[in-house]
């Protein structure tokens, strides 16, 4: 693993727990239970601990874990970001970028997060996707 990737993935894991702001939970939940949102708060601690620990070229186990997080860790802030991550893999992270699945991981954020504080960065990622780069 490279510097600037430890680096990168360090970052994501700081913010993950930093970052904690009023539009971190799905619109379709409410306010979930305090129980269950801190056992989604430790699966999401225990899948970013895994994902430090995966090489930045083992891009299908970075991908099997920013969707394990994203699935059952939804009231998380580390889930917004796992979707974002995984359309950063996605593009970059194989060697013929996956546009159609960056694409459909950023539509399933919009539908699950429509008022998040990252949905302005998804949709220009999304049109940038559509061709209007």
């Amino acid at each position: 693993m490279t510097r600037r990737n430890f680096f990168l993935l360090f970052l994501f894991c700081a913010l993950t727990f930093l970052c904690k702001t009023p539009f971190s939970a799905p619109a379709w939940s409410g306010e979930p239970d305090p129980e269950e949102l801190e056992r989604q708060e430790t699966l999401a601690s225990e899948y970013l601990f895994q994902l430090v620990r995966t090489s930045a070229d083992e891009s299908e186990e970075r991908e099997r874990l920013y969707l394990l997080l994203a699935e059952e860790c939804p009231d998380t802030q580390a889930a917004q970001e796992a979707y974002w991550a995984l359309s950063n893999l996605y593009l970059d992270g194989f060697d013929d970028p996956k546009e159609d699945k960056a694409q459909e991981i950023l539509k399933q954020f919009l539908e699950r997060y429509p008022s998040s504080q990252w949905v302005e960065h998804v949709k220009s990622r999304l049109l940038w996707l559509r061709g209007g780069r």
